[in-house]
């Protein structure tokens, strides 16, 4: 496949990201229906998925690349209760849901979650793209595996979300998205060559693709999507004020570090918790 190809799937899930985006943005921005509270409301909040949710990168990564730095911990102090967390560096949707759902309380109240990375390759394309040795066939090809993994990527979602909303049957549950990894624009003057700037683009470009197919994927089995990358935009890799850990930084580059899990994801998933306040 060629990259003009890659860039035009990207475009038209650009616009497919955009409309779901609103979507998101009526759903959560809608006014709540007068109701009178008698009682407090007990939050039990679980943290599953990949290693995004895991908080890999965040510092401190224990057992699954855990991290006490992850978003949960953002999110459940904002809410004043604990975080489980249950998610695994690594894991694919189809892991989530054998592996991680088995240990989901039925008690849970709220569940947040990043999955489908995994599902289609996405660190070896990034390695392909940005080896030393990289040329813009491997990029090229690397890439377009990743794009035709995605194909999968509806039902597999679909299975996973329909296992988890099963064994917690009331928890309000929020999918959350991936950021753009890279500044392309910042990359010449640290000495990338072309071919390894070029594929970062490209990487960006699926990376909308991606985002795109999990928001469709996400709405269409009534699960709120909460887009990232928006918040990242100039915090990525390099920047001068990176949300993104560069290779050397961490054992888990291209994860967010400490400022963006909470300045990034932990910021996104404010305005979807408003119910619970």
């Amino acid at each position: 496949m060629g990259i003009h190809k890659i860039k035009g799937f990207a475009a038209r899930a650009g616009a497919v990201a955009l409309l779901s985006i609103g979507m998101i943005a009526g759903i959560a921005g809608a006014p709540a229906m007068a109701q009178t509270r008698t009682a407090p409301v007990t939050i039990s909040y679980t943290v599953m998925g990949d290693s995004y949710s895991a908080g890999s990168g965040g510092g401190g990564e224990g057992y699954c690349g855990q991290s006490a730095n992850g978003y949960g911990t953002w999110v459940a102090a904002a809410m004043g209760t604990q975080v489980t967390n249950i998610a695994c560096a690594g894991f694919s949707t189809e892991q989530v849901r054998t592996l991680e759902v088995p240990q989901l309380s039925p008690s849970t109240t709220l569940i947040t979650l990043t999955a489908g990375g995994n599902d289609i390759g996405w660190t070896t394309a990034i390695g392909a793209c940005l080896a030393p040795t990289s040329t813009v066939a491997l990029c090229k090809a690397a890439v377009a595996n990743s794009i035709y993994l995605m194909r999968n990527l509806p039902k597999s979602v679909a299975s996973m979300l329909k296992a988890i909303k099963a064994k917690a049957p009331g928890a309000k549950v929020l999918y959350v998205g991936y950021p753009r990894l890279f500044e392309p624009q910042n990359m010449a003057a640290l000495g990338f060559t072309p071919t390894q700037i070029s594929g970062t683009k490209v990487l960006n470009a699926a990376a909308d693709l991606l985002n795109g197919i999990l928001a469709v994927s996400a709405l269409s089995n009534r699960t709120a999507f909460v887009p990232v990358a928006y918040l990242f935009n100039g915090h990525g890799v390099p920047s001068a004020s990176p949300w993104l850990n560069n290779i050397g930084d961490s054992v888990y580059p291209f994860h967010p570090n400490l400022a963006g899990y909470q300045n990034g994801y932990a910021a996104a998933l404010s305005p979807f918790l408003r119910t619970f306040r």
